[in-house]
């Protein structure tokens, strides 16, 4: 009992003398006065907290918020003192040399193939945006908009469109640029501002500019910054493909387009400028009657929904068969019996053969001019037009001889036409004509189909 209680107090006086160390311990750290005295008068020296430790660590040992009470109140006379520590005292610490060893044989993993995902560039929005703006919109999810601007409030258009007024905000539409190289080699690059189906509006750094869509060249756009080649519209049909150089057997004023080569079942023709073609009847030309068939237009005006024209044109033979024109104004070849004039349509017992001279071929030409008018319809579906014109021939000079006895009346031959023509759909036309001619001979269809097929191939006459 007695050792137990020896053993007992001995442990109590060691815990004592423990917790009384602790406490010295305790009661030694540095005060917060001070840390805030040795900061300041390092301050002043140039140090900051990260120099200040350094120095510290180097002339103690440890940093500042491990000093004693006696090494802080020594830091604080130091630097009170005349010969105050600065930063240029940190010592730098001498290099160690290093020696190289040659690494060990290391072999390289086979290199991991990995695909490189290349980000899409966004695209553009558009800046140009003002009421008034009259076009299709393309938008950033994909939504294609025929509208106009009519207002625009805090960053939002209001578009009016045939299917109602639409809100899109101004961050939802691509922006739209044309590069655009007209007929005459023209260019122009710029936003569109506005667009129909006759012209377009693009603006540059120097004004906006009305282009004709029937000048353009070429036309490439840019849709959001994507580039979109320039493609015949297809979706949208505001024109026939077709045009029309003639209605049945009268001329337009409008040749054919430039560079364009044509062939219908009577002809085949050149289209060399946008004012000037040639044709030929090739059923004549296989009969050894050459001819051609020139057309000038020297006439033309063009606004945004029409345009008009005219020209005037011929048709030269230089061995037409004359028994083809006596024919066709027969009414006008009489012969005399009895004081009274039997004409050739009421003669039967005279043959076209039998009334002409010794002159079966000859020179014979005819000539025509054409007024022409199209324009875009209200709804927008294709276009409209008419066509006035008047043709005369060589007969008007000179009358081809006749046998004794045939005399011809006295007249000058004409053509007066009247045509339209609308379009039903991109490929198909509705046309109609009138006419008044003093050398027209009605015609069933059997005759006509054995003249085209039969008596002279391709050629249509009156014989």
């Amino acid at each position: 009992y007695i050792m137990h209680r020896n053993i007992s107090l001995l442990l109590l006086l060691i815990i004592v003398n423990y917790s009384t160390n602790i406490l010295a311990q305790e009661d030694d750290s540095i005060l917060p006065g001070q840390k805030k005295a040795i900061r300041t008068l390092a301050e002043k020296q140039g140090f900051n907290n990260e120099t200040l430790n350094e120095y510290l660590q180097q002339e103690r040992g440890i940093t500042l918020i491990f000093l004693s009470k006696k090494d802080a109140s020594d830091i604080i006379r130091l630097f009170q003192s005349g010969n105050a520590p600065t930063p240029a005292d940190i010592r730098t610490p001498e290099p160690v040399e290093i020696i190289n060893k040659p690494d060990p044989q290391v072999i390289a993993p086979k290199p991991v193939k990995t695909r490189i995902r290349k980000e899409k560039p966004k695209p553009k929005i558009a800046e140009n945006l003002e009421v008034g703006m009259s076009k299709r919109f393309h938008l950033i999810d994909g939504n294609i908009i025929q509208g106009e601007i009519i207002k625009m409030e805090e960053l939002v258009c209001h578009i009016e469109t045939i299917d109602g007024l639409l809100y899109i905000p101004s961050e939802d539409i691509l922006e739209e640029t044309a590069t655009i190289t007209k007929k005459d080699d023209t260019r122009y690059i710029g936003p569109v501002l506005r667009e129909t189906l006759e012209e377009i509006v693009l603006r540059s750094k120097y004004g906006d500019v009305v282009i004709s869509k029937r000048d353009v060249k070429e036309m490439d756009r840019y849709h959001g910054g994507k580039r979109v080649p320039w493609l015949e519209e297809k979706k949208t049909f505001f024109r026939g493909e077709v045009i029309l150089t003639d209605i049945f057997s009268d001329p337009t004023a409008f040749p054919l387009t430039p560079n364009t080569f044509y062939i219908s079942g009577l002809s085949l023709g050149y289209g060399f400028t946008d004012r000037f073609m040639v044709r030929t009847r090739f059923g004549s030309d296989f009969q050894g009657d050459l001819n051609f068939m020139p057309h000038f237009r020297f006439y033309h005006r063009q606004t945004g929904a029409s345009r008009r024209a005219a020209a005037v044109g011929g048709h030269l033979f230089n061995h037409h068969p004359m028994e083809t024109v006596v024919a066709k104004y027969s009414k006008y070849v009489y012969r005399e019996d009895s004081d009274q004039k039997i004409f050739l349509d009421k003669d039967d017992s005279s043959s076209v053969g039998a009334v002409l001279g010794n002159k079966d071929t000859d020179f014979y030409w005819e000539l025509y001019t054409v007024l022409s008018s199209r324009r875009s319809m209200a709804n927008k579906r294709g276009e409209v037009g008419w066509h006035v014109g008047a043709k005369t021939n060589s007969l008007a000079l000179q009358k081809p001889d006749l046998s004794d006895g045939f005399k011809w009346e006295s007249f000058i031959p004409f053509r007066l036409w009247a045509a339209f023509e609308y379009d039903l759909s991109k490929s198909l036309k509705l046309a109609g004509i009138m006419w008044v001619d003093n050398g027209h001979k009605f015609r069933d269809f059997g005759q006509v189909w054995d003249d085209y097929t039969v008596d002279t191939p391709f050629i249509l006459d009156a014989k």
